[in-house]
């Protein structure tokens, strides 16, 4: 047998073309009819994404501001405390205040809330707790002073030396988010801010040729001894008042007891 042949039967049973209606069933012919007039009708289509009721697409949702390690601490120092608390959003774009604020802004803020909230304890030397918040106070002050004397130098080199369209951009800046539950905490917080800002104008220096790459390692280290060493006074004044508090409370525990006694 031919195999063409053989497929011959196969072809024959097949339907005729649709174009011929006697091949078709009455009851089809209204569908055959209506299929042909539906291809000769006119359909309108969107010239624009506009018109098809789409437009382009949003624009990603910037990511949540990150928070210090800890942060929660804050909150339940504040729920406790006065019951309200400061959040600001901020951005940092150097590697070195980023790593400060993350390990150290939840510490030194708990230091400096409690050494604000001796005040309410009752028999307490207000002139030693006067005292250690404004060496803080100072601290803070002449850390500035050297930031601000460091960015001057820099602003100076760079605005002699550089193009005027210079610009120094971050590969990774970073959204933060931290929470203030006191003044000083406020403070330290620009403190970091403007510790940064000066950094960035090193980077931009560095890169213009115009710090040397000891130089640069030596400012930046300036700028780390300069945190650290303010958290390490954070800490002492706390400690410091955090023992005069419980000699206090020492002092009005054993009165109470004589008085039981008695």
């Amino acid at each position: 047998m031919d195999a063409n042949n053989a497929l011959e039967p196969a072809v024959a049973d097949r339907l005729s073309p649709a174009s011929d209606p006697r091949v078709l069933p009455s009851g089809a012919r209204w569908r055959v009819r209506d299929a042909s007039r539906a291809m000769h009708e006119h359909v309108e289509l969107p010239l624009d994404e506009a018109d098809a009721g789409g437009g382009p697409d949003p624009a990603p949702m910037p990511p949540a501001p990150q928070r210090p390690l800890r942060d929660a601490e804050l909150w339940r120092l504040a729920r406790c405390g006065q019951g309200a608390a400061l959040r600001l959003d901020f951005e940092l774009r150097t590697t070195l205040v980023r790593q400060v604020f993350r390990r150290d802004f939840v510490y030194v803020s708990r230091q400096l809330h409690a050494l604000e909230a001796s005040r309410r304890v009752q028999g307490l030397d207000r002139a030693c707790l006067d005292g250690a918040l404004a060496a803080l106070l100072r601290r803070i002050d002449a850390v500035q002073a050297l930031l601000q004397r460091i960015a001057a130098d820099l602003d100076a080199a760079i605005a002699t030396h550089a193009a005027a369209g210079a610009r120094v951009a971050f590969a990774q800046p970073a959204r933060f988010q931290a929470t203030i539950v006191s003044p000083l905490a406020r403070r330290y917080l620009a403190l970091l801010i403007r510790a940064d800002e000066t950094l960035c104008r090193l980077e931009m220096a560095w890169l213009l040729c115009l710090a040397a790459p000891a130089g640069r390692t030596a400012l930046v280290s300036d700028c780390r001894r300069a945190l650290h060493g303010f958290k390490d006074m954070a800490c002492h004044e706390r400690q410091a008042v955090g023992a005069l508090v419980r000699e206090v409370n020492a002092q009005r525990r054993a009165g109470v007891a004589m008085q039981r006694d008695g």
